[in-house]
Order: structure tokens, then C-alpha cells, then sequence
């Protein structure tokens, strides 16, 4: 088993300042703005981001929120397609939380005037997407729905008096005492080191999707909650499981523009480059096929044509109706000279959403006693092996309100204050170029550990990966750059070792000399924890 180091006794304790809180929040999406919204007001709460508060995976999430909130839908009827979604990997238990409590929290961001898109009558307009059996989306600005509801909930939390905002903050370390209790957080800000010391952590820090060279997801998703957490102790879960979105702008000046689901979900249909429609050959449900699907279905396609994008077509679609319901779509394919009312889309499929994170309960908490987890670096088990799209959002809202709900509620000790232990270590500089390393790693990723997966690639890029960890661990890493570096290492280690141990194929994982779902041997998560090595649960 590898071992990682841990960073924070590694630091020069001469720079460092030292602040106390009631909770720290790692991350500035849906999850940790929601939960910072619904925390206690006399709690005193850091709100702790990468870059600034506008940087995040919500941010750029286009779809909706997903809510059984039409006359013919139900719970139970969104549950059942959750769980059929996920090819037998959901945890039921989650996903009973998960839409029992959609509507209520949908209900929440009304009363906190969130402009959700309205018909002439006032009602809610609700669309549809891949594998939803009911019309179920709730949308903002057309195709903004995350930016719109990060943008309002930020206004909110920057309101409040009893929260700190820390832009530009990186997560080097969780801090841990004797008893392996979160007792705090080691940061980066501006070249200084920050300890944030509190009684509750919460990882609200996104996923890990810039692993790969081909993603819709910002350069910020290096995966450092979910490393900084194995670090100290904790679970992580469903590594292995990466949904691959099926339709991503293929241009040379944009290869990571998202083309909504919904876009599929309003009749758009998909082309190959000889003008065939493919997908009614792949799958009874056609374009609106669950996205492992439609994304395995375009690469064949691809590998079939020798060609390097497929085409999606809404040119049948009324041209008002594009423009009104697309316009963020509309208006950047136009700016790179493509007209979607007249012209087909030209796509490809990339990494869009991380189903693994570190391991959670029902109220967020994870292995580590005061460390909770919400959103997409949280392992919740919702998702099981395939999101169902625009699960991802609700999510963050189920989840970081039951954090809120739960912090709120207990009786808390005061956090004791450690020593952070520094130690003289004989390590070289690091010398290596950190940008041409993080290509050089995404590619074998989305090479080996990509859309179709065999063992010979997997062993390959473990190979890789582990020659690149012994390099490090003998360097001394002290930027921002060289420690995300070596967190893209650390989870892509995790992954492609649980993607080899998987030996079936299973909604996102699709391994090419295991083709088939094999519910005997592989209907169960594999754990991994630096204390413990792998685990399996079923």
C-alpha cells in the first residue's frame, strides 16, 4: 500500500496565523453555500474557497435541479428512477432522503426568492432529461440554473455577520489530534500559511474531474478535499465510479463547453459523421438512454468512423424556443460561429461529475470524528455507479442542509489547540516542470482510466502514477501547483487501482475485457482509507 505524506508537519510554523471558528466550510458551490445559509447564526463560520466564491462546479451546471414536483410524479416515482440509474450501486437509504427532502428544500430556495424559470401562469416550468421517466427539472435563465442559484445564495452568506469569507485559500491539510479528531484545517493564503482551528470541519470541495485531459469541470477540481481526507485518516468510496457527459462542445477554441442534457431532453438528436442516427441501435430509449450509455455509444461510433465528434441536432426545434431555452448554449456556439438554430453541434463526450468521495452517513459525517463531507467530494452513494442527471444539485442541497441541521443541534466542546508537528525533513527542491507533470497525468488518465477501461491500460497508469510518488516524496512540495500535483496523483491512484480490482462493467465503469454487469461478485463499493488499505461494502 502507498503511503502519502502528510503536509502540515512539514511547514515553516514562523509565518503562520492562527484563527478559531465554529465550523470551516471547504468549498463555495451549492453544498457549502447551503450549508453555511442553514448553520446557526450565532455559529461563527469560515467559508473557505479555492479561488473566488464564482469558481465552482455549480457554477457551471446547466441542467436543473431535479424535484417530483408535477401532478404525475412522485418520490417514490423519482427514487425509482434514481435507483434504476445507478445499475444496482445506489444505497436506498440515501436515496429515500435524497427526493423525500427534494421539494421541501426546492421549496426553501422560493421563499428565498432564487428566480426559477416561470410559465405565463406563475407555475414552475419543469424539463426533461436522460433517464428521468417525468418531467422533474427545475431551471434558471434557461441553461444557468447553477450559476443563478450560487450567485443568490452567495449574496446571502456574504450578508451574514457571523460568516468569513477567505477567497484565493487553498486546503494544504486537515488538522487531526491524538485521537484522529478534525480539529482544524492547514491553509495557503497568498504564500502564507493560515491554521483555521474549529469544532466542525465540512468538505464542500468539489470532485476531481481535472484529472482529465478531456472535462467540463474548471481547473480547481484537482481532488484536494478528498486527498486532504484520506491524508488524515478518512474513507473514501466508489473512486472507480467517473460519469463521462456524453455531449461536450467539440471545437478547437472550446473543448469543454457542456451542451446540456436538456437540450437532448427538448428532442435533440444525435448524428454521426456520416448524417446516421445512431443512438436507436444502441438503446430503446434512444438520445435519452442514462449518460454511460450515450457517452459508450458515441465512442463506438467514433472508433467505428475513425471521426474525432458526433453531431446533436435541434435544428427541427422552433428557433425562438432555442434562443429563449438555451441561451447560454446558443449565444457561446454562436460566438465560435456556429448557429444551433440552423447549424448541428458538434460533440464529443468528456469527464463531467466524480460519483466517489469520501465516505458519508445520512447527516454528512465521515470516518473522521467533526470531519463531514457534502456535494461532489462527498460519497454518499446516491448516484451509485451512473448520476441521474441533475441529482447533483439536489444533493448538495439535501445533504449540506442536514449538516447544517446537525451541527446545529449538538452540544460542542471547545476545540483543545495542538502543536502542528514540524519536523527537519532532508528533502531536495522540487525541480520538476509542474505543469508539463499535471499533463502528463491527465492524459494517461483519459487514456487508461477514461470512457472504456482494460487491465493492461489500468496497470500501465498505476505503474505511472506510483513512479511519479516516489519522485515526489522525495522532494520538498511547497506550492499550491506541486501539492495539487501531487493530489491529482494521490486520487488517480485510488481510482485506477479500484477501476483494476472492479472486474465487471457497471453503468460509468465499463471495462472491455469484463463486458458484462456482474451482480454475484461486484454488487458492492469498494473503500479505501490510508489506515486501512481497501474495504468492501455492500
Amino acid at each position: 500500500m502507498t503511503e502519502f505524506k502528510r503536509f502540515c508537519i512539514e511547514f515553516d510554523s514562523g509565518s503562520d496565523e492562527v484563527l478559531n471558528f465554529d465550523v470551516v466550510i471547504i468549498g463555495t458551490g451549492v453544498a457549502g453555500l447551503y450549508t453555511a445559509v442553514n448553520l446557526d447564526k450565532r455559529l461563527k463560520t469560515a467559508l473557505v474557497t479555492k479561488e473566488t466564491m464564482q469558481v465552482s462546479n455549480t457554477n457551471l451546471a446547466q441542467g436543473g435541479i431535479a424535484a417530483p414536483l408535477s401532478h404525475d410524479d412522485s418520490p417514490d416515482i423519482h427514487y425509482m428512477d434514481t435507483i434504476k440509474a445507478g445499475s444496482g450501486l445506489c444505497d436506498s437509504h440515501m436515496v429515500r432522503i435524497l427526493v423525500d427532502e427534494a421539494i421541501e428544500n426546492i421549496n426553501i430556495l422560493l421563499k428565498m426568492n432564487i428566480p426559477f424559470d416561470l410559465d405565463d401562469e406563475g407555475e414552475i416550468i419543469l424539463g426533461q432529461e436522460g433517464a428521468h421517466s417525468r418531467r422533474r427539472i427545475i431551471h434558471a435563465s434557461g441553461d444557468a440554473t447553477g450559476r443563478i442559484v450560487s450567485e443568490h445564495l452567495g449574496h446571502v452568506v456574504k450578508s451574514y455577520e457571523n460568516v468569513t469569507i477567505f477567497e484565493n485559500a487553498f486546503l494544504v491539510d486537515i488538522l487531526t489530534d491524538e485521537q484522529n479528531t478534525a480539529i482544524g484545517v492547514l491553509l495557503k493564503i497568498n504564500n502564507k500559511n493560515v491554521i483555521l482551528f474549529a469544532k466542525n470541519i465540512v468538505l464542500a470541495s468539489g470532485g476531481y474531474g481535472y484529472l482529465y485531459k478531456y472535462t467540463t469541470n474548471p481547473e480547481v477540481t484537482t481532488g484536494d478535499g478528498c486527498a486532504a481526507a484520506v491524508r488524515c485518516g478518512a474513507k473514501v468510496v466508489d473512486m472507480e465510479l467517473v460519469q463521462f457527459h456524453p455531449t461536450v462542445l467539440y471545437h478547437e477554441k472550446n473543448k469543454s463547453f457542456l451542451i446540456s442534457e436538456a437540450v437532448r431532453g427538448e428532442g435533440g438528436l444525435l448524428f454521426n459523421s456520416f448524417g446516421e442516427r445512431f443512438m436507436p441501435k444502441y438503446h430503446p430509449l434512444a438520445e435519452l438512454a442514462p449518460r454511460d450509455i450515450v457517452s459508450r455509444s458515441i465512442y463506438f461510433e467514433l472508433q467505428r468512423t475513425g471521426s474525432e465528434n458526433v453531431f446533436l441536432d435541434i435544428t427541427h426545434l422552433d428557433a425562438n424556443f432555442i434562443r429563449k431555452r438555451f441561451p447560454n448554449i446558443y449565444q457561446k456556439c454562436l460566438e465560435l460561429g456556429i448557429d444551433i438554430t440552423k447549424q448541428r453541434i458538434p460533440v464529443a463526450p468528456a469527464q463531467h461529475y466524480s460519483m466517489g468521495g469520501v465516505l458519508s452517513d445520512e447527516f454528512g459525517r465521515t470516518t473522521v470524528e467533526n470531519l463531514f463531507v457534502c456535494g461532489e467530494a462527498a460519497g454518499t452513494r446516491v448516484h451509485g455507479a451512473n448520476r441521474l442527471a441533475s441529482n447533483s444539485l439536489l444533493e448538495g442541497l439535501v445533504f449540506g442542509r442536514r449538516i447544517a441541521q446537525y451541527i446545529n443541534g449538538r452540544l460542542q466542546k471547545n476545540v483543545k489547540h495542538i502543536a502542528i508537528y514540524h519536523r527537519s525533513l532532508s528533502k531536495k527542491d522540487f525541480d520538476l516542470n509542474v505543469a508539463t507533470e499535471i499533463e502528463g497525468l491527465r492524459s494517461k488518465m483519459s487514456e487508461h482510466a477514461g470512457i472504456v477501461r482494460t487491465r493492461e491500460g489500468l496497470e500501465k497508469l498505476i505503474d505511472y502514477i506510483v513512479s511519479r510518488l516516489e519522485i515526489l516524496n522525495t522532494m520538498k512540495l511547497s506550492t499550491q501547483k506541486e501539492i495539487e500535483y501531487y493530489n491529482m496523483l494521490m486520487i488517480g491512484y485510488i481510482l485506477a487501482n479500484a477501476a483494476l480490482m472492479r472486474k465487471e462493467s457497471r453503468g460509468s465503469h465499463y471495462r472491455k475485457d469484463f463486458p458484462y454487469q456482474d451482480d454475484i461478485n461486484w454488487k458492492k463499493h469498494l473503500v479505501y482509507s490510508n489506515i486501512y488499505g481497501w474495504e468492501e461494502i455492500f
